[in-house]
């Protein structure tokens, strides 16, 4: 679940302890989402000094001072968290890695799911394959309509394709889609330019207004900040199936779309 937002979040709150620590010892279990792996994530974060935290949508990453970068992803139920205490925490249910940091602390991947992921790369290759991120100054909301103008793909599908824009899930692509009035299912290609540039529009606002209260917080409680709380945005649409719209009153409804759930209004997002 956690997407630009939360990640930012959680971003912001570790790289207080990660900034400048140098890893004593890793480990990992997992094969499958350990890149390239286990052993290759161990041996190369072993006695490497942490650099940066940086966020690109909701891939994070952070460069070392070998020249390389640790990638972490968050998946649907990943958590990444500072532990001060002596507890014993391999072994524990759902972790996956842990990097025990030179200031005492160690660094925890959660992740009860496992869609989610570490690892270790050599360079920033893989941000070439992601849209741009909504949150940078430089975002260019033109460029991403005339991305987008004329595809045949549905509205909340071309949200969700990180490769056009970086950085939003299920809930964001709900809200935007309920901001600008526009069904999820409805296809691109019968839409005009300027409605799309609506829609487009409402990305970085919804953003950063979910940005400034720190995530959301959702009933299904998939997403917790490091200090084990939830964010404060509240969403319009998303998980609010059967209550009423908050702009016109009338009931939330949910549809699937590609296996994957979507939430509207009916009377204010007519599929045209």
């Amino acid at each position: 679940m956690p997407e630009l937002p939360e990640v930012e979040t959680v971003r912001r709150l570790l790289e207080p302890d990660l900034v400048g620590a140098r890893v004593k010892e890793a480990w990992a279990d997992l094969e499958r989402i350990t890149m390239p792996s286990v052993g290759e994530f161990i041996e190369g974060m072993q006695g490497r000094r942490i650099l940066e935290a940086r966020r690109h949508g909701k891939q994070l990453y952070f460069p070392l001072d070998d020249r390389r970068f640790m990638l972490a992803h968050l998946g649907m139920t990943g958590r990444l968290h500072v532990e001060r205490d002596v507890e014993e925490i391999i072994g524990a249910p759902h972790v996956h890695g842990v990097l025990f940091l030179s200031r005492g602390r160690r660094l925890v991947y959660h992740d009860p799911r496992t869609f989610g992921f570490l690892g270790i790369a050599d360079d920033t290759g893989f941000l070439s394959r992601m849209g741009p991120d909504p949150s940078l100054p430089d975002f260019d909301e033109e460029s991403v309509v005339a991305c987008l103008e004329g595809r045949s793909v549905r509205v909340k599908a071309a949200l969700l394709d990180q490769r056009f824009v970086a950085g939003l899930g299920n809930i964001y692509a709900d809200e935007v889609c309920w901001q600008a009035r526009v069904h999820p299912e409805q296809r691109l290609g019968t839409m005009s330019r300027r409605r799309l540039r609506e829609v487009v529009s409402f990305i970085r606002p919804v953003l950063e207004r979910a940005l400034e209260a720190h995530g959301a917080t959702l009933k299904s409680k998939t997403y917790e900040t490091l200090f084990g709380v939830g964010g404060d945005y509240l969403p319009d649409v998303y998980e609010r199936t059967g209550e009423p719209c908050n702009r016109c009153g009338t009931v939330i409804r949910h549809g699937v779309l590609s296996g994957r759930s979507y939430h509207f209004c009916p009377r204010c997002q007519r599929k045209r």
